[in-house]
């Protein structure tokens, strides 16, 4: 069954268009990403996508080479870990929206989700962080879903990961209309 997915994910990829190369830094790459990705997106409310996972965030410093892991526990749990060691805080939904508000250290951050599913959290700190030179997105990768065939993934790699989101899901139907139609002309052509 699974091999039957891979085959149909094959072929929508074939007929997808690539990530475009020169996008710049994560940033960039996740601006043009979201847009096309979240329409296949989760909320908060569905809490089995994102509570009680190991979180890994994924940056694209140069000198970033610590291990954090964000771990969202039921009943308002937060933990995060910096190359293994512990800082307990907590969390909680900001009412109907798409909001955390994360406690840790008596510093309390508002964060709006911008997109979840299985693999990926990404969140924003609400505000303008990009005018004063903060980070401008969250980028939280499944720590299982953090590594490939060669180790663990790099930030353009996650992004790949991320952009196939879109590429499985939006062209699937196109291609498979696309494949039909050339089988089709493959087999007419043979026949007559």
């Amino acid at each position: 069954m699974a091999f039957e997915f891979r085959f149909f994910n094959d072929i929508s990829r074939a007929f997808s268009p690539d990530l475009p190369r020169g996008l710049g830094d994560m940033y960039d790459h996740l601006d043009f990403i979201l847009g096309k990705v979240i329409p296949y997106g989760e909320d908060l409310g569905e809490e089995h996508f994102w509570l009680g996972k190991r979180w890994k965030e994924v940056r694209d410093d140069e000198g970033f080479h610590e291990a954090i892991l964000h771990i969202f526990n039921p009943g308002g749990e937060y933990l995060l870990s910096l190359d293994g060691n512990i800082i307990k805080g907590s969390w909680r939904k900001l009412g109907p929206y798409n909001t955390l508000i994360i406690e840790m250290a008596g510093r309390s951050e508002l964060f709006d989700l911008r997109f979840l599913n299985n693999d990926f959290l990404i969140l924003t700190k609400h505000g303008d962080q990009g005018r004063k030179n903060q980070r401008r997105y969250f980028c939280l990768i499944h720590e299982w879903s953090a590594y490939g065939a060669g180790g663990e993934l790099d930030w353009r790699n996650v992004m790949e990961k991320l952009f196939n989101v879109w590429r499985e899901n939006s062209l699937s139907l196109g291609a498979w209309l696309v494949f039909i139609a050339i089988l089709g002309i493959i087999v007419y052509l043979s026949v007559s």
